[in-house]
C-alpha cells in the first residue's frame, strides 16, 4: 500500500467529512511533544510503538499519522504500510503540526477525571457533570459579559450543555433503567470542572481579565472549551476494546466538534460585524 501525503488544509477538510469511526490521528512524537501541543482528536503513539500498536488497530479504519516536521510520521506511515494489513488508506500529514494552522491543545486529555477503565456507567456520570461545569460556565457569562449578543449566545450555549448533559443521560439510562430521574440528578451534581480540566471560577477569572475584543475573547474560550471535550472522549474511545464504548465515544466527540463548529460559525459572524 502507498502511504499519501495530506496537507493540513486536506486534513481539516477529511475530518469535517468523516465520522470519527472511520479514522484514527495519530501523533507518533514523545508524550513531552504531545503535551507542548497536539491536534484535537489525536491519539499519541511513539514511533518506537507504532508498529506493534498497528497490530492491534481496527483494519476497517483509515489511517492519519503526523508528527513534528513530517519526516516521523512518514516513516511511521510507511512501517505500517509494509506490514501488509487492511487499513483502507494510510495518510501522512505533510509538514507536520508546524504546518497545521488549525486549532492545536496543550496537555494531555484529562483521562484522570474518569473513573477506571471498565466503569462505563461511572464515566458516563462523570460526563454528565463535567457537561454541567460547561453549563455553569456559560451561565455565568450570560450575566456577566457586556452586551446583549454575547449574553444570548452564552443563554444559548448553556442550554446546549444541558441538553447534551440529557444524552448522556439518555445512553446511561439504557445500561441502568432504574437510574434516577434526570432534573433530580442533575441539581444534586456540583458542575465547577469542565472537560478539559479546567475549573469553571478559573476559565471565568481568565475571560473576563483578558484584553482585546470581547467576543473574540469568549468565541475562542467556548471553542477551547468544545475541543477539550471533543479530544477526552477521542481519547476515551482509543483506551476500550468494547466496540459499544468505543461507539458511545465516538458518538459523542461528534457532537462536541458539532458545538465547536457553531462556535466558529457565531465567530465568524462577530468578527464581520
Amino acid at each position: 500500500m502507498k502511504v499519501k501525503d495530506i496537507s493540513p488544509e486536506e486534513l481539516r477538510r477529511y475530518q469535517s467529512e468523516r465520522r470519527e469511526e472511520e479514522y484514527i490521528l495519530i501523533d507518533v512524537r514523545e508524550p513531552k511533544e504531545y503535551a507542548a501541543a497536539h491536534i484535537p482528536g489525536a491519539t499519541l503513539i511513539p514511533l518506537n510503538h507504532v508498529e506493534l500498536a498497528a497490530l492491534e488497530m481496527d483494519q476497517d479504519k483509515e489511517l492519519v499519522f503526523y508528527c513534528r516536521s513530517g519526516k516521523r510520521s512518514a516513516m511511521a506511515a510507511n512501517y505500517v504500510a509494509d506490514l501488509g494489513l487492511g487499513f483502507p488508506a494510510i495518510y501522512n500529514l505533510k509538514g507536520g503540526i508546524l504546518a497545521w494552522d488549525g486549532k492545536s491543545l496543550p496537555g494531555f486529555p484529562r483521562i484522570a477525571l474518569f473513573p477506571q477503565e471498565g466503569d462505563l456507567h461511572g464515566i458516563l456520570l462523570k460526563g454528565i457533570e463535567l457537561e454541567k461545569g460547561a453549563e455553569t460556565f456559560y451561565s455565568i457569562c450570560a450575566e456577566e459579559l457586556d452586551t446583549d449578543d454575547l449574553k444570548r449566545s452564552a443563554a444559548s450555549l448553556a442550554r446546549l450543555e444541558t441538553g447534551h448533559a440529557k444524552v448522556i443521560y439518555n445512553i446511561a439510562r439504557k445500561f441502568h433503567p432504574d437510574l434516577e430521574p434526570f432534573d433530580q440528578l442533575y441539581s444534586r451534581l456540583k458542575g465547577d470542572v469542565m472537560e478539559g480540566g479546567m475549573e469553571v471560577s478559573t476559565a471565568i477569572v481568565q475571560l473576563m481579565s483578558a484584553q482585546g475584543d470581547p467576543c473574540v475573547n469568549f468565541s475562542e474560550m467556548a471553542i477551547e472549551i468544545e475541543f477539550r471535550a471533543y479530544d477526552l472522549y477521542r481519547s476515551l474511545a482509543s483506551r476500550t476494546s468494547k466496540a459499544d464504548e468505543v461507539a458511545i465515544f465516538l458518538r459523542l466527540a461528534e457532537q462536541e466538534k458539532a458545538h465547536a463548529r457553531l462556535i466558529a460559525s457565531r465567530l465568524s459572524e462577530c468578527l464581520a460585524a
